[in-house]
């Protein structure tokens, strides 16, 4: 098993090295690059991790309820999880849209 992680991560590290591969010096002919927008990346990144967590909480939410179906006994040990997830979702989707408005202006 710990094989088969580090031979991922040996293929991911190749990708990332090949994607951000040293570039040589370009002709003057080129204009200048246009600046960094980190706001934007920062949104982008935000959204993506606040849609992945609030996917992540339903699934946990889920799983809780479904024990009690099956004869497990719930008793709402797990029902935070719910609201948790939803204000995760409404943060993912208000990230996503500021870095929609960034990108645009």
């Amino acid at each position: 098993m710990i094989f088969k992680i580090l031979m991922l991560l040996l293929v991911v590290a190749g990708l990332i090295y090949w994607i951000k591969q040293p570039r040589g010096v370009q002709p003057v002919a080129y204009a200048p690059a246009r600046q960094r927008r980190p706001a934007f990346i920062a949104l982008c990144i935000a959204a993506a991790i606040a849609a992945i967590a609030a996917l992540l909480t339903a699934v946990l939410w889920m799983g809780s309820v479904a024990g009690g179906v099956t004869g497990g006994g719930y008793r709402g040990e797990a029902d935070f999880l719910l609201p948790v997830s939803g204000v995760l979702l409404a943060l993912s989707v208000a990230c996503a849209v500021g870095a929609f408005f960034k990108r645009r202006g």
